[in-house]
């Protein structure tokens, strides 16, 4: 890029035109006075907690290189997921828990001939889900979602057929679903050998993206509603946790905040929830969610908040959790149960590396992160082990860095 390209009339004219949108987007009203009322009454409070008992906490987070390495037409992408757990400690706060299960690390091998690529995903599926597709596709209640979004009831053996196998080039794609399926893998490695989880959170949401579309689906849409039945056999709560939610205009829920729990509107408001509306339960609507799949097929949203130097956070979480084990037969059961959930995870949100968002989140996070040199000592060892079977070191060269496109 030139450096006298920020000086251009044309791209400050277009910064401004896009800064103009922007602000006329939020600005737009959003609100009507009937939903303003029956969105404060939504918002609710619960209690900063400092003491808790019988808590067993745990968090995944992933992390990979996408690809590691290149080699003709050939890419070995590598996929790094770590689980935490920690238990509530009367002395320390949260004291972890040894690990039960290792870090879940694959190697994948991915070239462009279509028939390799189909069988490195399949093996790819399998190893980080711990389960052959059939069982996954079988097991999970995704395929029951996908009929009532859809308007289609599609066979198990077609949905395996048409899984969405991004071609190995595809680096953007590939990283989600890598990713993606690295902590899935990891969550449900964890509810089969940790016993005694109450919750086990993952950074991110229980978004859906291909739910709607008739026989195509990702892999890990199928293995993310696994891990909510798995956690809903052995008793757990499985949440999905959000520091981006998705909304426009959060500041005009923020000042109902402030207003519900009588904070200055200078201030933000802290320890407080939102859940939105239930389809079939409620009977009202969220106008910041409007035009959006929030909440998604078979999940109930919360937007709320743990402390005030974080921001407002989603909460997803399996809407069959939610019927069986937090809706009650009136509003104020069922709010304490959510006041008794949120309350627990505040208290997992009070060590100064993160105060505000859970700790085994943030632990998750920091184990699976590859670090520069890491990264540059597993591509080492990837392309050493090539050579060593014969490949040339040669042709495993950057070719952004040769041609100065760094």
């Amino acid at each position: 890029m030139r450096f006298d390209l920020h000086l251009r009339t044309e791209l400050h004219e277009q910064i401004a035109h896009v800064a103009e949108q922007m602000r006329d987007w939020e600005d737009a009203p959003r609100f009507r006075a009937k939903e303003r009322d029956q969105t404060l009454e939504a918002v609710q409070g619960f209690e900063h907690t400092t003491v808790c008992e019988n808590l067993l906490i745990a968090g995944v987070d992933g992390s990979g290189d996408y690809p590691a390495v290149t080699y003709g037409d050939s890419f070995v992408h590598l996929t790094v997921a770590h689980g935490t757990v920690y238990r509530a400690d009367s002395i320390s706060g949260l004291r972890e828990i040894p690990p039960q299960v290792p870090p879940l690390i694959q190697v994948t091998w991915m070239a462009e001939e279509e028939g390799q690529r189909l069988r490195a995903w399949d093996d790819t599926f399998a190893a980080l889900s711990g389960l052959s597709i059939p069982e996954v596709i079988e097991r999970s209640d995704y395929r029951h979602l996908k009929s009532t979004a859809s308007g289609r009831n599609t066979s198990p053996s077609k949905l395996a057929t048409d899984l969405v196998r991004p071609h190995a080039a595809d680096s953007g794609n590939i990283a989600i679903q890598l990713r993606t399926l690295g902590e899935l893998g990891a969550a449900l490695r964890l509810f089969k050998t940790q016993e005694g989880i109450k919750y086990l959170l993952l950074d991110g949401t229980f978004s859906l993206p291909l739910v709607t579309r008739k026989d195509v689906s990702l892999f890990y849409e199928h293995l993310k509603r696994l891990c909510c039945v798995e956690a809903r056999t052995r008793g757990a709560a499985f949440f999905a946790l959000s520091k981006s939610h998705g909304m426009p205009a959060i500041d005009l829920l923020e000042e109902i905040a402030c207003e519900k729990l009588g904070v200055p509107q200078r201030e933000k408001a802290e320890h407080w929830y939102m859940r939105l509306p239930v389809s079939g339960f409620d009977r009202w609507k969220f106008p910041l969610a409007e035009g959006r799949q929030i909440p998604p097929p078979g999940a109930v949203t919360y937007l709320l908040r743990f402390h005030r130097n974080v921001p407002v956070l989603r909460l997803d979480m399996d809407i069959e959790f939610w019927r069986a084990r937090v809706h009650r037969e009136t509003n104020e059961e069922t709010r304490d149960n959510e006041r008794r959930i949120f309350q627990d995870l505040d208290y997992a949100c009070h060590d100064q590396r993160c105060f505000g968002y859970p700790y085994p989140i943030k632990a998750g996070h920091d184990r699976a992160s590859l670090t520069a040199p890491e990264r540059s000592a597993l591509r080492k060892q990837i392309i050493n082990a090539a050579v060593a079977a014969g490949l040339r070191r040669s042709l495993f060269r950057d070719v952004s860095m040769a041609t100065g496109h760094q």
